[in-house]
């Protein structure tokens, strides 16, 4: 039998533990630019207005594939958005993505569109490179 005394140090431990798996279950299993180079290499590249190296495709609601991993990986980074709602970044360019774009454009003072093109290209990336 455990005595009172040692039951606390473990109660405690096994919530800590159990604080620190939740966390690790719930963080992000990839951070903003981790899918840029697939990206490149799956669309390929151009060079943004702004001499940036962008993808060289625009994607939009219905698109998928790495580089819109990569999109959904940059806006959860650039938002702050919530581990919760991490499972977005599914490579599917759906509702949420659409909506976290199109908020994202709204705070650059970039046209609303909801199309990830060449000045949303180099404004994701602007905001996510060290």
């Amino acid at each position: 039998m455990f005595s009172s005394r040692r039951a606390r140090p473990l109660a405690a431990l096994a919530l800590a533990a159990s604080a620190l798996g939740t966390l690790l279950v719930t963080a992000p299993t990839a951070s903003a630019s981790d899918y840029r180079d697939a990206c490149y290499d799956s669309v390929g590249t151009r060079k943004g207005a702004h001499g940036w190296v962008i993808p060289a495709r625009n994607f939009q609601y219905g698109s998928t594939g790495v580089c819109v991993r990569e999109i959904q990986s940059d806006l959860s980074s650039i938002l702050g958005i919530d581990p919760a709602d991490w499972p977005f970044v599914d490579g599917i360019f759906g509702t949420k993505t659409d909506d976290y774009l199109k908020r994202f454009q709204r705070e650059r003072g970039l046209a609303v569109d909801g199309v990830v093109g060449p000045a949303t290209w180099e404004a994701l990336i602007a905001s996510t490179t060290d």
